[in-house]
């Protein structure tokens, strides 16, 4: 009876046991087969079509303008002003007083000195005549002619005293602009104002460090503004053959005509930097990086029966510029190539990918136009 009992509780444990199993597998079923009802992850993109030009590689290095015929007007000793015939602003013609320092006690002491060398031109005179009679000794003769080279070396020094109190135009130009009135007092190397030649031509200066190109007289650079604006192109016109020991860079310089730039101007000089090359254009949005470099996501079809018609490989890519939104690249993106732009950061290799307005591009087995754009939108499947 005892066994025959423990044989009935087995059996009982048994069958409540495989009840409880088959309800617990009903039911892990049931919700596989609810999880398998729910579509695979995916994200929505924008997308664009890499595009293919030929670029030039460059260098915007600044220059400096500078006018051919540019001076400033500095005082040259010390003296009150006495004369300043001409406005700020005004042009003066070649040759014309710019600016007069007070010079009376010069010319004085120069009318002296005059005085006394007519005196010794006569002394010489009768001295001379007198020792053509044997009257005079050599010894006068001798002391008189050193007298008057005194005095005409005395003049000299006084006429290059003279000559420094009054400046003159080296070139036609215009004047800047200056404080300075008549009455005031000047130092030696006291900057009245900047003197610019009319001409329309203008120097641009600028160094090139080692290594970048190398530049020869006649090449063409363009120039453009520091807020970017185009200015033109300006032609070499002298190249430096030393490197600076500092920059290790060497100077060169362009001319332009008619530019309207002002000497001191700061602008940026466009050279070149190498041949013409093929390149592929996208948007710079589209690039993405991760310890490896850039890369950018490519578009393709997916594998028959996938719940979206796209997937998403990374292409290794390497920028070579950039220009209105736009990057120039080369590496393993081609021109056609389908590339996801807005929405690329969500994306991960062979991502299931969507494109809102996709349907109107006939995907898969058609491909988005050039520049063909969506909106992003991230998640599972509804």
């Amino acid at each position: 009876m005892r066994v025959l009992s423990w044989l009935l509780t087995l059996v009982g444990c048994v069958v409540l046991a495989g009840g409880f199993a088959g309800i617990k597998y009903r039911q892990i079923a049931s919700a596989m087969a609810m999880a398998a009802s729910f579509p695979p992850p995916y994200e929505t993109v924008t997308v664009v079509r890499a595009e293919g030009e030929t670029w030039t590689p460059i260098r915007r290095l600044t220059g400096t303008v500078r006018a051919p015929e540019f001076v400033e007007i500095a005082a040259e000793g010390a003296g009150r002003v006495m004369q300043l015939p001409h406005a700020a602003g005004d042009i003066v013609p070649k040759g014309e007083l710019i600016l007069g320092l007070f010079d009376e006690d010069l010319k004085a002491q120069r009318a002296a000195l005059d005085a006394d060398l007519t005196l010794v031109r006569l002394q010489l005179e009768r001295i001379q005549q007198l020792k053509g009679e044997s009257l005079a000794s050599q010894d006068q003769l001798d002391t008189l002619f050193a007298r008057s080279q005194s005095l005409k070396s005395q003049i000299a020094a006084l006429d290059a005293q003279i000559s420094r109190m009054t400046i003159r135009a080296p070139f036609t130009g215009r004047l800047g602009i200056y404080v300075q009135s008549v009455g005031d007092l000047m130092q030696t190397g006291d900057i009245l104002t900047s003197f610019t030649g009319t001409g329309d031509r203008r120097w641009v200066d600028f160094k090139v460090p080692q290594g970048i190109t190398r530049m020869a007289v006649g090449d063409i650079v363009r120039l453009l503004s520091i807020d970017d604006e185009e200015l033109g192109e300006a032609k070499v016109i002298a190249v430096s053959d030393a490197l600076t020991v500092g920059t290790r860079a060497y100077d060169v310089r362009a001319e332009v005509t008619g530019s309207g730039l002002r000497h001191g101007e700061l602008v940026q000089v466009v050279v070149r930097t190498g041949g013409a090359r093929s390149v592929v254009t996208i948007p710079n949005r589209a690039v993405r990086w991760d310890r490896e470099g850039s890369l950018a996501f490519v578009l393709s079809p997916s594998e028959s029966g996938a719940f979206k018609p796209w997937r998403a490989s990374s292409r290794r890519v390497r920028i070579l510029d950039e220009r209105n939104g736009m990057v120039l690249i080369d590496g393993e993106v081609q021109p056609g190539d389908l590339v996801a732009s807005e929405g690329a950061f969500k994306l991960d290799e062979q991502a299931l990918v969507d494109i809102k307005g996709g349907d109107a591009l006939e995907v898969p087995t058609g491909d988005p136009g050039p520049g063909a754009q969506g909106t992003i939108e991230s998640g599972a499947g509804q």
